[in-house]
This record gives structure tokens, sequence and C-alpha cells, in this order.
């Protein structure tokens, strides 16, 4: 039996570096006969970046890991959920998105090792960064923000809307990347463009391959059409009240995530002003509202807000530095619902 092995793009990034936008970007381009998979590892307990992605039919398989980073334990947890994934989705492309407090690196040497020899051709990773933040001690001079760029072959400058009016970010990250990182590609990244050819043939190099072109370039990229995506889901155990409740702490971060069934339906007003009143690292949510499915990504106080198409329930989950108080804030979310389980 002959097997063909599956190219694979490794998409990091810090929290809110935009990984999950970029992915869905690139599932734009995907050929209408291919079938893609996605591997997300998400920190928290509560799986919501599918959700943020889409859902419809099989053409791209998502399989969300929560609950840590699969790149501990000498890599075996994504050695299970790479091999299981490959074998369900059968893929003619994969993507692996870690969490953004991971250390990409041992994920990288894991593909690349004998397990995966026949089945996985490891193609160029990408490192999104949001270059507001080099400015910000808190990101710059982290540890795993800074393992992400270096274990990277390719640079992408995410957000571009944002900030690319702003010639004191342009010239900061210009600095930054010459100071750091002078022999890495880079690109601009927007939604405002589609994805451009420059950056699919340098993704398209073995990762870590000298003979890759490492030249310093800029381009734009956005989603140019809708799509379908079969999300790998588990059956959640919710209480009577229909509510699911997990957290996942460790030594820097917390975080609080909930799952409420579908019938809760949240009033949208109210959800925002909560939302916005939290001073948390990160949030994320996929909330059945009376006014529609809405998908809210906030980072330090930036919020976006989003209408999707569908959800199966609603999942909220928060990154905080500091421990939380989860009862009160359950209080409180419940008390934004516009109907009751």
């Amino acid at each position: 039996m002959i097997i063909t092995a599956v190219p694979t793009h490794v998409i990091t990034g810090f929290l809110g570096a935009g990984k999950t936008t970029f992915i869905k970007a690139l599932l734009q381009t995907k050929p209408v006969d291919e079938t893609w998979a996605v591997l997300v590892n998400e920190f928290g307990e509560i799986g919501i970046d599918a959700g943020l992605m889409g859902n419809g039919n099989a053409q791209v398989v998502i399989r969300e890991v929560a609950g840590g980073c699969i790149c501990c334990a000498a890599g075996v947890p994504l050695q299970v959920a790479v091999t299981q994934l490959l074998a369900k989705a059968k893929p003619q492309r994969l993507l692996i998105e870690p969490t953004g407090l991971g250390h990409p690196q041992q994920i990288i040497r894991t593909l690349k090792s004998d397990w995966f020899a026949q089945s996985i051709r490891l193609l160029s990773a990408v490192c999104l960064l949001d270059p507001r933040k080099l400015s910000d001690a808190r990101y710059y001079e982290h540890e795993t923000f800074n393992a992400q760029l270096a274990s990277a072959d390719i640079l992408l400058a995410a957000k571009a809307d944002l900030w690319q009016e702003q010639s004191q970010v342009q010239q900061q990250l210009q600095q930054f990347v010459a100071k750091h990182y002078p022999q890495k590609p880079w690109l601009v990244w927007s939604q405002q463009l589609p994805v451009p050819s420059a950056l699919w043939a340098l993704m398209q190099h073995p990762g870590n391959d000298t003979s890759a072109p490492s030249r310093q370039t800029s381009s734009l990229l956005q989603p140019t059409s809708e799509f379908n995506i079969d999300a790998d889901s588990t059956d959640e155990a919710f209480d009577d009240r229909g509510v699911l409740f997990k957290q996942h702490l460790d030594g820097e971060v917390c975080s609080y995530g909930w799952v409420f069934s579908p019938a809760w339906v949240f009033s949208l007003a109210p959800l925002l002003q909560w939302v916005r009143a939290q001073q948390v690292m990160r949030l994320k949510a996929v909330m059945i509202t009376a006014d529609g499915i809405a998908a809210c990504n906030m980072l330090d106080g930036e919020l976006q807000v989003a209408e999707l198409d569908d959800a199966l329930d609603s999942r909220l989950e928060l990154i905080s530095r500091e421990p939380l108080d989860a009862v009160l804030l359950e209080r409180q979310l419940l008390a934004c619902a516009a109907a009751e389980y």
C-alpha cells in the first residue's frame, strides 16, 4: 500500500495574534475536490475555535484538543491526536494550530520524528504576531512569545488593517525583525485583500529549509468565500441547568470556561456589556442570543464581535493572569440570559 505523506503546516502565535482567523482565510483557498484537516489545541478546557471557524460538511474536518498544550508529555498527545485525525479525515492537507501559550519546538520535533516519517510532510511553520504588542514588555519579554517567533520559518505581521496607517508601529516592526530575525521572510496580513501567492509559495518549502527564499516582503490577505466545516466534537456533560463549567490552572495563567445548552438564549446588549467589563488577558465566546449567533474575541480589552450563521451551543472562555471568582462570574453570565433552560 502506497501512503502519500500529507502536506502539513504549523500555524503558531501568541494569544490573540489572529491564528484562527488566518486559518479560516487559508481554508478559503482549498480546492473544491480536496479535504483539509485542522488540529486546534486550546489552553482552556472549553473548545471554542472550531465554532469561530464555522461548521458544515466534511470538506474540512476539525479536531479540538482542549486543556493544555499538546506539545507536552514528550509529544504523545500530539501523536495520538494527529494519528486519529489523519485516519478519520484522510486529508490532502493538515493545518495545526497550537495554543498561544505553547512552545512549538516540541511539536515540530514530533512531526519530524520517525513516527510520522511516512504520513507527514512538514512544510514551513508560520508565526503570527500583532506588531502593536512589540512595545509591551509582557509580550516581547515573554519566553513563549520569543520561542514561537524563533521556531517559525515565516513571520506574519497580523491585523494590518488596525495599524498600517501608524508609521510608529510600522517602524517598530521593521526594526524588530531586522534586529532579531533578519534572515526570516516576513509578510503583512490584513483581511482586506486576497491571499497572496507569495505567501503560499513560501509555505510550500520544507520547514527550516535553507534553500527557501530568504527575503522581506509585504502582502495582504483576506477571506474570499464561505466554507463549511465538520467539527470533531464530544458529548458534553451538562448539569441539570444545562450548564457545563471547566477550568484549567497552571503556574502562569488561569482559564475559566462555560458551555450552555442551546436552550439558553442570551440578551446581546447586557452580554456585551458584561464582556467589556472583564479585565482579562483573553476572552473568546460563541453565544446564542436573541439577536443571532454572536462571536466575541477580546484581547487586552480590545473587543471584536461578529455574527455567525449557526452554533450547536453557547461557549465562553476567559484567560486571566490572576485567579477569578468563577461562582460570581457564572452568576453574572446567567443574569444576561433572555431565556432559561
